[in-house]
């Protein structure tokens, strides 16, 4: 009797472990994307602008079913562009492999680009 608790305990905590390294994995690959994220959003920030030829938007991101995620707004005046791009570009690398990674899903519906202006002398969408 007691072989056969010991014998289901060590099943059940392996069991145990192999879900908690799972779920942190997830976290930790979430969290890869999220400062990615911040990163990205804290280099595009200073959306001063001087017109409104001076504003633009990216696209970032894959969703499962294809398309960027979500969209940033930047002031070409006040962001390399080279440089968001690369970093845009990491983001949506990542993005795309974890969705692969995760088998994630999603709605599939077709996310449009903001218009966007400068208004009072910041990039803003319309």
């Amino acid at each position: 009797m007691k072989t056969l608790f010991l014998k289901l305990s060590i099943i059940g905590l392996a069991l145990f472990f192999s879900c908690k390294k799972e779920d942190i994995s997830t976290a930790s690959d979430d969290q890869k994307l999220a400062d990615l994220a911040t990163e990205i959003e804290i280099f595009a920030k200073n959306k001063a602008c001087t017109g409104g030829n001076d504003c633009k938007v990216i696209g970032m991101g894959s969703r499962p079913c294809g398309g960027p995620s979500r969209f940033i707004i930047y002031a070409l005046s006040k962001t390399d562009e080279k440089q968001l791009s690369d970093k845009i570009t990491a983001y949506t690398n990542l993005e795309k492999e974890l969705n692969s990674k995760y088998n994630k899903i999603g709605t599939c519906e077709a996310l449009l680009p903001p218009t966007v202006d400068c208004i009072n002398g910041v990039c803003t969408s319309k």
